[in-house]
């Protein structure tokens, strides 16, 4: 089965989009692709240490109490 790319809708602040669309125009690429290739260097380039994070964090939690929340969450969603 091949995966489809999925859609995500976020907000950002006026100076964050502004900045977007400037380097996106430089770059002569959507504002969409850009975001997009952002993300996955990002993430491609913090996985090594987002995977020692998470490790600890699991050895760190405390037994008893409620899980804290994520300040932020980002909905994905299929596009058709």
């Amino acid at each position: 089965m091949q995966r489809q790319p999925r859609r995500i809708s976020i907000t950002i602040s006026h100076l964050v989009f502004q900045t977007l669309l400037n380097r996106s125009e430089e770059e002569g690429r959507s504002m969409s692709n850009l975001c997009a290739f952002l993300l996955e260097e990002v993430l491609h380039n913090q996985a090594p240490a987002a995977a020692a994070a998470a490790a600890s964090a699991v050895s760190e939690r405390p037994a008893r109490g409620k899980a804290r929340r994520p300040s932020c969450s980002i909905r994905a969603r299929a596009t058709r």
